[in-house]
């Protein structure tokens, strides 16, 4: 008797299009209704997450290494959360796609972008208050040059002009929204990873502006140099800033998704019931 050996499926690292579509869908229906408190806490974590990426950049920027060095070890704050999971503002830009195909309503996608945006912000002071107190960046009196340069990144991000704070925010999202489309795209751990490591040091070493990672860069400065945390939700400067990239980071997410119709068309084509385009 004869026995027949069947050769093992051959890995493919991504997924098809037709599973990518199913997981997109499945992943903004989750985020559209979950909890507004579980969205909190989630976006708390992100904010803190980013934080910790956007102080490994300081680092690697004091320490002689360079934008390309400081932009790898940054993104390691995207893929705390996209391994781990949480909720990032600019990577959930990406529910827009469920409100344009009619998965869940733009009330849905509104709220919980303001949620996670909070969130987000909250995480990021609180972080910044705890670096700042931990003596890491010197004392009120002495700064050490770790200090100094947070000093000097909060103060040049403040005085860019509103133009120039929007575009590069356009820039910066682009980039964002494709390593998030990639690492979804991904089935493994290692791919996910290098998915966002490469736009992410990119963005970086380009000098765009990322709304998160500005709620820590910014405070943290504000606080080296002598504001209080109560203070910072009242910082003209802060907002100077924040306000011009978020508003080009939405618009930077909005262009990257609607280059690619074809996703929007295959999520229509699920949901509504019809044969899925080939």
């Amino acid at each position: 008797m004869k026995t027949t050996h069947t050769e093992p499926a051959m890995y493919e690292p991504a997924l098809t299009a037709h599973e990518f579509s199913l997981k997109i869908s499945a992943l903004g229906i989750k985020k559209a209704n979950t909890e507004g408190w579980q969205l909190f806490l989630l976006a708390l974590l992100s904010g803190l997450y980013i934080s910790i990426g956007a102080h490994l950049f300081l680092v690697a920027i004091e320490q002689g290494m360079g934008r390309i060095v400081g932009g790898a070890v940054f993104s390691v704050g995207l893929v705390l959360v996209v391994i781990a999971g949480a909720e990032l503002f600019t990577g959930n830009i990406i529910m827009l796609v469920g409100a344009v195909t009619r998965l869940f309503s733009a009330r849905n996608v509104l709220r919980n972008w303001l949620v996670v945006y909070l969130g987000n912000f909250g995480g990021a002071a609180l972080f910044a208050w705890g670096v700042w107190h931990a003596g890491l960046l010197g004392t009120p009196d002495q700064l050490n040059k770790l200090g100094e340069l947070a000093v000097n990144v909060a103060h040049n991000k403040i005085a860019l002009s509103f133009g120039a704070c929007f575009l590069r925010g356009v820039f910066c999202n682009m980039l964002v929204i494709l390593a998030i489309i990639m690492a979804t795209l991904s089935k493994d751990i290692i791919s996910k990873i290098a998915c966002c490591v490469l736009p992410i040091m990119a963005f970086v070493a380009c000098g765009f502006e990322h709304c998160v990672a500005n709620m820590y860069l910014i405070p943290l400065g504000l606080l080296a140099d002598g504001a209080s945390l109560p203070q910072l939700p009242l910082s003209l400067g802060l907002w100077h800033n924040l306000v011009p990239v978020t508003l080009g980071n939405i618009v930077g997410g909005v262009v990257i998704l609607f280059m690619h119709p074809n996703r929007i068309r295959q999520l229509h084509y699920l949901w509504h019931g019809h044969k899925h385009p080939r």
